[in-house]
């Protein structure tokens, strides 16, 4: 194979790696921005609040233990859910991406909002944090991402109208 098209190739490759990268941290976006109001539940609760002081004594591998281990065994859920939904099991794939991503969004951005401070003392993960939130500025700043937020502020907006009692 000829120099010229390896690096055809190599740069189709990697195009389409970054499409699907999008593709699957947008899904998360999705999820988050729909999760918001789960959250602030979850974080007036009084044991959530007990549960971050201790979270905030533990020594940085701990931190980095509780933070990962849930993150890794949680992960492979939306994988899983576009193997299922490839081998036209669309029901079941549709149920484990919602519930898995809500329960991992839940739960691993909780514990990483709890860990961040410990997390942040290893130089690799600051530096990899720091290159993720460059990368979800650059997302936002687009503009098609700025008309697809708009979007979905109406859209949620509308929907809220219609949610609330008639007075």
């Amino acid at each position: 194979m000829s120099n010229r098209l390896r690096g055809m190739l190599r740069r189709v490759l990697k195009a389409l790696l970054f499409a699907l990268a999008v593709v699957y941290f947008l899904i998360d976006l999705l999820f988050l921005s729909i999760l918001r109001p789960l959250r602030r539940r979850l974080i007036a609760l009084r044991l959530m609040q007990r549960l971050r002081l201790w979270v905030g004594t533990l020594h940085r591998y701990a931190a980095l233990a509780l933070f990962v281990v849930p993150w890794l065994l949680l992960e492979p859920v939306k994988p899983t859910a576009f193997y299922l939904f490839a081998h036209h099991h669309h029901t079941a794939a549709s149920v484990l991406i919602v519930a898995g991503e809500i329960v991992k969004l839940t739960l691993v951005e909780r514990l990483f909002d709890m860990t961040r401070p410990q997390l942040m003392t290893f130089g690799w993960f600051a530096w990899g944090y720091g290159h993720w939130r460059a990368a979800l500025d650059y997302l936002r700043a687009l503009p098609v991402w700025r008309g697809l937020a708009a979007r979905y502020r109406a859209i949620r907006l509308r929907v809220m109208q219609l949610l609330r009692p008639a007075r």
